[in-house]
């Protein structure tokens, strides 16, 4: 019987009863007092961590602070920032607060010109409240069984984002962008099959409001025998994006169709974005149902001269100061004088592609000038200034030695 007794071993550590305090036996397996001291500890250290997570959260879950974050990196907006902040505190107070009645999901539509900074707020959001973030192209994504990717596509990038750990992916953030490109193709959809357009957002309805879907593991570290692995989307926000170029049209129309006779206008008004409605969405070519998945909807206004001047200097990673980077990268001064900012400023304008025009038109002139950094530093230049002349009439900038 004593021989019996000293067989016994912990089938973690390996010691055996003689070795330990105390040994546990069930089943012919057993574990020692010492190892259940250990698995204790590393259960109470994961709680601790979540329960610091969640309380780093709970401490970033605040409206004003959000908005001040989104300040520091992006231009004027300031009705969208709010918004964006309000709608996003709410959805993880959801995830995060175990909330004792069922609260419904709320997914976020933006809308308003190309380049206006839909895309960047949504980024920087998620990188204040460090959750793993994807952005996904709406017009790639078709039908299962159709060339281009699947709907679920999106949540394996965003599982590969969150570094396959499936907690971090179930909380992050899933950017939708050009959805206006997959509106309804035709009045009648019954004329031809849309897997590109109806199809695609009849195929996300379930994504977005919140369903389990399988999505490959391709043997992540986490998941190493594992080829798939089940993802609940019911708390990740899905964010969707887009121009939508005639909405405004479409809220004009609506708005005159309520004036008739002669106290009608058909003047060509500013339109308010503020007032779009769901059905205008729909006018446009969502269908009813995907409409309905996103109740928050939220406008950018189109850029100003001076929003423009602003995005160049103030913010924090403004073009201005990563372009400082390079040059000074080889000890070289950069500096683009005033009313060289104003002529960049106004000649992106002038394009009409949104922020996106400022490095447009600065890369075109600064070219030549990096390609020849080495030798300038080889002259003895200190300093490299950009004129009004050399954005306007394409003339050689001002080397200072």
């Amino acid at each position: 019987m004593t021989d019996q007794v000293q067989q016994l071993h912990c089938n973690f550590c390996g010691k055996t009863r003689a070795e330990v305090e105390k040994l546990i036996v069930a089943n012919n397996a057993g574990i020692c007092n010492e190892c259940i001291d250990l698995c204790s500890n590393i259960l109470d250290k994961e709680k601790i961590d979540k329960i610091k997570t969640n309380k780093k959260i709970n401490k970033a879950l605040d409206p004003i602070k959000i908005k001040s974050f989104l300040d520091q990196y992006i231009v004027g907006q300031d009705q969208a920032k709010i918004a964006l902040s309000v709608g996003v505190c709410n959805h993880y107070k959801r995830v995060f607060l175990n909330p004792k009645v069922e609260l419904e999901k709320s997914n976020i539509l933006f809308f308003g010109p190309s380049g206006s900074g839909k895309t960047l707020l949504a980024k920087t959001i998620a990188k204040y409240l460090d959750v793993p973030f994807v952005i996904a192209d709406a017009t790639t994504l078709t039908e299962a069984g159709y060339v281009g990717e699947d709907v679920e596509s999106v949540v394996s990038r965003l599982l590969s984002e969150a570094d396959f750990d499936v907690d971090r992916c179930q909380q992050g953030i899933i950017f939708l962008d050009e959805i206006d490109k997959i509106g309804r193709k035709s009045e009648s959809a019954s004329l031809t099959r849309d897997v590109s357009g109806e199809g695609v957002q009849q195929a996300l309805l379930k994504l977005v409001e919140g369903t389990k879907c399988r999505v490959s593991v391709n043997g992540g570290k986490r998941h190493p025998n594992l080829d798939q692995i089940e993802i609940d989307t019911k708390n990740i926000l899905f964010i969707a994006g887009g121009s939508f170029v005639d909405i405004d049209q479409i809220i004009r129309n609506r708005k005159n169709n309520t004036s008739i006779g002669f106290m009608g206008s058909h003047k060509t008004e500013p339109v308010n974005r503020a007032d779009v409605l769901p059905d205008d969405f729909i006018r446009f070519g969502m269908i009813p149902e995907f409409t309905g998945r996103f109740p928050i909807s939220i406008h950018v206004n189109d850029l100003t001269i001076a929003d423009y001047k602003r995005i160049l200097t103030e913010p924090k990673n403004s073009l201005i100061k990563q372009l400082e980077f390079y040059f000074t990268s080889d000890d070289i001064q950069f500096e683009l004088t005033e009313q060289a900012i104003n002529e960049v400023a106004q000649t992106a304008y002038d394009m009409k592609i949104g922020a996106r025009g400022l490095k447009t038109v600065l890369e075109k002139k600064l070219i030549p000038l990096f390609y020849n950094i080495h030798r300038y530093k080889s002259e003895g230049v200190k300093k490299i200034q950009i004129t009004e002349n050399c954005i306007k009439y394409d003339t050689l900038p001002e080397m200072i030695k």
